[in-house]
C-alpha cells in the first residue's frame, strides 16, 4: 500500500508547485504586465508582430511550455476584451463631435473594466508560474519604476 501512495504524494507536490500563493501585483510591478498583456492582446500590431513579442517572452522570463500557453491564455482573454471595449466606444462616441458628461463616464467605466482584468490577468498569472518565472515577470517593473524615479528625483 506504501508503494502506491508515493507517486501520488509525488504528483500532487509537483502540482502544487504551479498553484502558489504569490503577492498580488504591485503598482510597479502592474506597468510591466500591463505593457505585457496590452501588446499580446495588440489588435492594432500584426499576428506576426504579436507572435514575435509572444516568442521573446519564453527565453526572456525563462518559460516553459505551460507557462507561456498561460501567458498567452491570459493576452487571448484580454483581446477579447480590447474587442468589446473598441466596438462600444465606438458606439458611444459615433456621430459626436463632444461628448456628454454621460459619454465620458461610460469611456471611463470602460477604461476601468480594461485595467481591472490586467490586473486580475497579472495576478493570475503569478499565482499559475513558478516562484522563480513569477519573480522574474516582476522584475521589469522595478526597474522602470527604479529608472523613472532616478531620472524624476522623486
Amino acid at each position: 500500500m506504501t508503494s502506491l501512495r508515493t507517486p501520488w504524494v509525488f504528483v500532487l507536490l509537483a502540482g502544487a508547485g504551479f498553484a502558489q500563493s504569490q503577492a498580488p501585483v504591485t503598482k510597479d510591478e502592474l506597468q510591466y504586465f500591463r505593457f505585457m498583456l496590452m501588446n499580446l492582446a495588440s489588435q492594432d500590431h500584426s499576428p506576426a508582430a504579436v507572435a514575435a513579442f509572444e516568442s521573446s517572452l519564453v527565453p526572456q522570463h525563462g518559460l516553459n511550455a505551460q507557462e507561456a500557453a498561460q501567458i498567452h491564455t491570459a493576452g487571448q482573454t484580454l483581446a477579447a476584451l480590447l474587442q468589446q471595449i473598441r466596438q462600444s466606444s465606438n458606439a458611444i462616441t459615433a456621430g459626436k463631435k463632444t461628448l456628454s458628461d454621460a459619454d465620458v463616464a461610460s469611456l471611463q467605466a470602460l477604461t476601468n473594466q480594461r485595467e481591472q482584468l490586467i490586473e486580475t490577468l497579472a495576478n493570475q498569472i503569478l499565482n499559475l508560474v513558478r516562484p522563480e518565472t513569477a519573480a522574474r515577470l516582476r522584475t521589469p517593473g522595478h526597474i522602470v519604476a527604479a529608472g523613472v524615479k532616478n531620472q524624476t528625483g522623486k
